[in-house]
């Protein structure tokens, strides 16, 4: 079910719950990895789950998936790079501003329906 870039974790809480994560590695350098807790078939309704009988995300999904880990890339280089370099450009620095938050918005959005899918 992973590919090269993703894993799944088994979790649990102090309390003693287990759960699973599903996990992508979102840069070349492996310094960010975005995780995806899923609940179990006892807390989701089952005409939520968007798996085939054999536990692989469907397409849209897996689209989904994909999208989140593109734009939190994004995000993350707006912070730590882009801005850095605009310091000295007010301009450049209120687009990146702008970008920023935009991404920010798309990110949360995303995440959101991946919840609701998984």
């Amino acid at each position: 079910m992973t590919g090269e870039n993703e894993e799944v974790l088994s979790t649990t809480t102090s309390e003693g719950e287990t759960g699973v994560m599903v996990c992508k590695t979102t840069d070349e350098a492996k310094r960010q990895k975005v995780c995806m807790e899923i609940e179990s078939a006892g807390q989701t309704p089952a005409s939520t789950v968007s798996t085939t009988e054999k536990g692989m995300l469907d397409n849209n999904v897996y689209n989904l998936m994909e999208q989140l880990t593109i734009e939190n890339k994004s995000l993350w280089r707006i912070k730590n790079n882009y801005k850095n370099d605009a310091a000295t450009d007010n301009e450049a620095k209120e687009f990146w501003n702008f970008l920023e938050k935009d991404k920010e918005e798309v990110v949360k959005l995303l995440t959101e329906r991946l919840r609701e899918r998984l």
